[in-house]
């Protein structure tokens, strides 16, 4: 759905899903023991799987990634849990990472995700991208950067892309 010139905090909301219940969020954080974010969960209830504009960030000292988009939750009360976890990067053995969570990606097909590693059961993890097609050569996982110490510095620190094009001309 088009929305125009709605906005969240710094963000201008591209388009979303509409809204999503917090029971579907809930239960998502219970098959996965975690607790979202609260800025997170207030932003989903009114924009589920959004785009939005600044959509640019940075990481490892200069890479930039752009055209990020969030995650939807599914729309029905009570979703397999097979279902919600084939959305998610989770505890994967052979490429992923134990409490690290997907919550959105970029236009490259990068995930973006919820780091819980440092405290698996607080609510403000780390932001961090697992880059999909590249691999550390140690662990054979897929590589992993950190983006932000928190969702909401994740959500200050997006910029347009005219803005990354103005600081690396």
């Amino acid at each position: 759905m088009k929305n125009d010139n709605i906005k969240f905090r710094n963000l201008e909301i591209r388009y979303d899903s509409g809204e999503t219940s917090i029971l579907v969020i809930k239960n998502v954080e219970n098959i996965f023991n975690i607790r979202f974010p609260k800025l997170y969960i207030e932003l989903m209830l009114k924009h589920n799987g959004l785009a939005v504009e600044p959509d640019c960030f940075e990481y490892d000292d200069g890479e930039r990634m752009g055209e990020i988009s969030f995650d939807s939750f599914e729309t029905e009360l009570n979703p397999a849990p097979s279902d919600i976890r084939r959305q998610y990067i989770y505890d994967d053995p052979i490429y992923g990472y134990e409490h690290v969570y997907s919550f959105g990606s970029t236009g490259e097909g990068h995930f973006i995700c919820f780091d819980y590693r440092d405290d698996p059961k607080g609510n403000e993890p780390k932001i961090c991208i697992v880059i999909h097609d590249e691999y550390d050569e140690k662990t054979g996982k897929h590589l992993l950067f950190p983006v932000a110490e928190n969702f909401e510095a994740f959500l200050d620190n997006l910029k347009s892309f005219d803005e990354m094009m103005e600081k690396y001309s």
